[in-house]
């Protein structure tokens, strides 16, 4: 009896060790994988867009639903919440969603995959696509393929050597909406998901008229704050 719980222990001991291995070895190649330097990240980012294409030629086949342009009146109505289409398994760890407005009319689609406290999100408008690497407290993102911003803290600056504000959050635990400054003023607020009301709560409100570069740093916000969950 003694000599087989010797032997029982022994195989848990050994399989404990095989487990804890593999996960390194997972987590080694995932972590290379999220490194937008390294040609798994390539590798990762065409896998992801083969997600969206699939998803989106399924979409053209079964739904007449195409997706809104961006727009101040797609912000308007642009719910917080995304859909989850498929969540990540263990053996496909890319999950995928729909970020749509408050009358479930599809804005973006979106498909990731995430390791420890680092994700990678390609996410596609009805004219442009963006990449989200967000690694903590901070996010990079890639607008067409080129770097496009960078948020950090509630500050979105633009990426490259001159890099300028684009817009600064107002973040406060205790608000249910945060207010946005693009340029000198307050010009639009995102709600705190945290302290949303609704359950399908609106993800912007414009306190003003916003020019076209203006809609898309309110839409990249958005998602940012979307993706959080």
């Amino acid at each position: 009896m003694t000599a087989l719980l010797r032997l029982l222990f022994a195989a848990l001991i050994v399989g404990l060790f095989i487990t804890g291995v593999f996960y390194f070895i997972a987590s080694v190649i995932s972590s290379i994988a999220f490194n937008p330097a390294s040609r798994a990240w390539q590798e990762l980012l065409a896998k992801l867009r083969d997600r969206l294409k699939k998803r989106n030629e399924f979409r053209a086949k079964e739904l007449a639903d195409p997706l809104l342009a961006c727009n101040a009146e797609t912000l308007a109505h642009l719910s917080l919440k995304p859909k989850i289409l498929k969540k990540a398994g263990w053996r496909d760890p890319i999950f995928e969603g729909i970020f749509s407005t408050i009358y479930q009319e599809p804005v973006a689609v979106f498909a990731g995959q995430k390791n420890g406290k680092t994700s990678v999100v390609v996410a596609k408008t009805s004219d442009k696509e963006f990449v989200f690497r967000q690694k903590g407290k901070e996010t990079e993102v890639w607008q067409n393929g080129q770097p496009y911003a960078v948020l950090v803290d509630g500050t979105l600056l633009s990426s490259g050597k001159q890099s300028r504000l684009l817009a600064k959050l107002e973040l406060d635990a205790e608000l249910r909406q945060w207010p946005v400054l693009l340029g000198n003023n307050e010009a639009a607020t995102i709600t705190n998901l945290e302290r949303a009301v609704s359950p399908i709560p609106r993800a912007v409100t414009l306190l003003r008229n916003l020019t076209a570069e203006e809609e898309q740093v309110m839409l990249v916000l958005a998602i940012i704050q979307g993706l959080q969950k």
